[in-house]
Parts: structure tokens; sequence; C-alpha cells
């Protein structure tokens, strides 16, 4: 593309980035050079501030690995990540006094639109771990702003030129927070679980999706609806929000005068609702045994009878039921039908906890963080070293779901746009049971010294909390003073 045309085409991504460039730039205070490239390596634009480069670099140049050596950029757009390397580990002259990192800026589907490089000198950065760290979160930060603005500015061009109900619901079914695009996380075990559910997607079968109270579920089963290419509506229904004798007519609908209460009209159910779509029973577990064999009948018959109702309707619709709990252990319990479990485990899909993702939590929180302040009005904020350290570390009981709520009530506490521990919730600390790995278990326990407890567990509650002291010092119910002086007696390195 000739590069007059090539930067009109990519002018939104360039004027944003330098937008959020320019107003994130006093979180950093480091001086620092921008430069903006499109998928292919083509350098679009560049701040001014020369002395950071030996070269004059210039817009249409070309930064692959071929043209100037190895770099962060040339990196970076080969394997898609964050990458950041520092003097010689270049192979770029022009940047062998440099501390160069470069993000991946994508669309919502994951296709690479360019990279964002920042240049800093050593000497400006003097290298020390707190700010390779704080320059690698800011980089990340500029990316993930300007990657939520542009999918925006789509969205609102798409809804702007809709002048049709199918066009709307066209543009609507791809919109970032309901395909598997929308579904946070770069671990092997969320990205294996969402191609598993990819997968499922393409087939009409049923699929039960498992996972702990938070872990996203409902998420997944609208991602499966979009990736399915039904044309009807997504349908759900928790089954533990009714009242057990309502669950039937919400179901299955009713004709008028079928109760006592019943609407004069009649109303259609559920499962008539998803006919062509998707019917998503959340918390299946929680159905009323006594309306499971008509359910399942439903399901074998793609037949349903409204109640009071003589005549049969027939529908076509994909079910995707969840839980939380263990359907099979119920069904030993006598709590749930083994011929309608049998019928929902054909396909299973098992969403991994919150506290299993690692490097997730930190992605997922930084995300959260962007989109409350996006919908605020002002610049994203950052997580501290502390923070960080202790999300990596928290057990997450709540999962997703809970990380969402600590993040806006951080976001909502924080003055100075870098996320403290003293911005966390304190029901965060309250869940925490700092214990003593050596306690007595189901094994012959091995005997330890008081002293010996009392190291491990302040040690544990730091290594928690990012060595934040005062933090650790409320885990293990002492003074801060008091774990001071224990850190000094048992000779225990905090950074």
């Amino acid at each position: 593309m000739e590069l007059n045309a090539l930067l009109r085409d990519k002018r939104k991504f360039i004027d944003l980035t330098k937008i959020y460039f320019n107003a994130l730039l006093p979180l950093l205070n480091i001086p620092t050079t921008l430069t903006i490239f499109d998928e292919n390596g083509t350098l679009l634009d560049l701040t001014d501030q020369p002395r950071l480069l030996r070269l004059n670099p210039h817009s249409g140049s070309i930064w692959r690995e071929e043209t100037v050596g190895t770099s962060s950029t040339s990196l970076c757009l080969e394997y898609g990540k964050t990458v950041l390397l520092a003097g010689s580990r270049h192979y770029c002259k022009a940047l062998e006094h440099q501390l160069a990192t470069t993000s991946p800026v994508c669309d919502a589907q994951g296709n690479k639109l360019g990279a964002i490089t920042t240049i800093n000198h050593i000497n400006d950065a003097a290298l020390d771990d707190d700010a390779l760290h704080r320059i690698l979160l800011w980089t990340n930060t500029l990316r993930y702003t300007v990657e939520s603005q542009l999918e925006l500015l789509k969205r609102s061009h798409s809804v702007g030129s809709g002048n049709t109900l199918h066009h709307s619901r066209f543009e609507e079914d791809r919109t970032l927070d309901r395909s598997f695009a929308g579904i946070k996380g770069e671990s092997p075990q969320i990205q294996t679980t969402v191609r598993t559910a990819a997968r499922f997607a393409r087939t009409d079968n049923g699929i039960l999706i498992t996972g702990e109270s938070g872990t996203g579920k409902e998420m997944f089963a609208q991602a499966v609806h979009q990736a399915s290419g039904r044309r009807g509506s997504f349908v759900a229904i928790n089954c533990a929000a009714l009242p057990s004798n309502l669950i039937a007519s919400e179901l299955f609908g009713y004709i008028g005068g079928a109760f006592t209460g019943a609407e004069n009209k009649g109303r259609v159910g559920k499962i008539e609702l998803a006919h062509e779509g998707t019917l998503f029973l959340d918390e299946i577990g929680d159905m009323p045994l006594e309306i499971q064999p008509t359910f399942l009948r439903v399901l074998e018959d793609k037949k349903v009878m409204r109640l009071g109702s003589n005549k049969d309707v027939h529908v076509d619709f994909r079910l995707v039921a969840a839980t939380n709990c263990d359907l099979f252990k119920l069904v030993q319990e006598k709590k749930f039908r083994a011929d309608l479990y049998y019928r929902l485990e054909i396909l299973q899909l098992a969403l991994p906890p919150l506290r299993e993702r690692g490097q997730d939590i930190v992605l997922m929180a930084n995300y959260f963080l962007e989109d409350n302040c996006r919908k605020a009005g002002h610049p994203p904020f950052m997580l501290s070293r502390e923070v960080e350290a202790f999300i990596l570390n928290y057990p997450w009981p709540g999962n997703i779901r809970q990380l969402k709520n600590a993040m806006v009530y951080a976001a909502n506490i924080c003055e100075d746009q870098v996320i403290k521990m003293q911005d966390l919730p304190a029901s965060l600390y309250r869940n925490i049971k700092v214990q003593n790995p050596n306690e007595p278990s189901d094994k012959f326990p091995q005997m330890t010294s008081i002293q010996e407890t009392e190291e491990e567990m302040i040690r544990k509650a730091l290594t928690l909390t990012g060595n934040n002291v005062r933090t650790a010092a409320k885990l293990v119910g002492l003074s801060k003073t008091t774990v001071y002086r224990k850190i000094k007696e048992y000779n225990i390195e905090i950074s």
C-alpha cells in the first residue's frame, strides 16, 4: 500500500495512540519516545525526542529484522506478545543504548492492527527492577486503552450506520463482550477451554458447563451461541432464582386460566422463545425433580406443551446448561434424575477457577480498571507491584466476579491513579487465612517449634502481600512494629 494511503487507513489508530500517550505520560515520569507501527513493521509516526535515537527514523521506514536487526518491534510482531529489550540485546545499532518496549495492538477478534513501541534512554530509566516494571506496565496500559477506544469507535460506527433491525442485530452479535474474542485471558488453561468451546459450538449437541461460581459460565454460553450460527435468541433462566412452583410455567409457558393467578392471555415459555436459538439453564442442579421428566421429554421429542393445553408445539433449540455443583453426586443422592444427567453430560466444558490462571488475573484486573475509568471519563489506573503480587497469590473464591468488584471498588477510592494495597476492599483480607504449611493433617504431623511456625506465617503473609508489611501484619494479627521486629529477628529479606 502506498504510504499516504496507509497513513489514511491507520489515522484513527495513530491519533488515538498519540492522544493517550500524552495523557498517560505524566504517570510514567521518564523521558519517553513513542513509535507507532503497522502490522507489517512500517513506521507510521513517532514523537519528537530525537536525542533518544542515534538515527533519524521517518514514516514509511521498515522495522523488520532483515532491515534493522533484532528489536523489540520485530520480535513483538513475530510472536504477538509484549517484548522488552535493553541495550546490547538489540541487534540494532540505533537502540544499543536504549530500553525499548513493544506491545501488539489487536482488534476484538485478535487480529494485529499494529504495534506501539516506547523507547527510554538507559540512563533515564536507571534499569532498576521498579523502573522496568513501571515501563512494562505503562506500555501495556497504553495498549489496552488504545484497543478499547478503537473497539468503541468501531461499535459506534456500526450502530450509527445501521438502518434496519436485522442489521443492528447482525452487528450486535459481534460485539466484544459476547464473542470468544471477548473472553479475556492468555493462560494455557483458558485458551484450551476456549478452543474446546469453539469446537463444541459447531455441533448441535447440548453442552454442560461446569465451574465454580463466578468463573464466567454464562459468558461462555453466550459465546457458544454467537459462534453456532443459530439465528434465534439466546434465552437464559436461572433454575435457582425462581420458586419451584414457577419454574414449570417459566419453562413451558401456559394458556389463559391454566392456574390461579395466570394471565388471561397466557404466556409463551422460555423454551418456545429459544426456538432456533439457544436455551441456557444456569444452576440446572436446582431444577425441581418433579419437572425433570417433562423437560427430558421436551429434549427428546423437540415438542413442548404449555401448561393447561393439550397441543404440542414444535421447538428447535440448542441446550446449554451450567452448574457449580457435582451433578453426578446429586444423582447418587437421588436429587437429580440419572436419565437427564446422562442426556446433559455428552459434551462437558470445565472452566478453570481464576486462582489457576496465573497472569490472567493481572490482565483482567487491568481490563476492569480501564473499563471503569473509561466509563468515568478519566485515564486508566495502574496496579502497584504490591497489589499485583497480592492478587496473583489471593485464592479468589468468588473468581472473576469478585476480582471485578474489587477493581471497581479500588478505582473509586484510589486518589493518585496507582492502585495500592490500602485501596483494596477490606473484605479481601477477611477471606484470607494464613496457615502454617506444617500444621496437622490426615498424615502424622511433623513437629515444629513456635518460632518456626511464626516465621513461616510471616514469610507467607509477606509473599502474599508483595512484601507490604502493614497488610501482612493484618493477616497474621500482629502490629506493624512487631512484624518489623520479627523480620529483623528471623533475618527475612524484603525489597
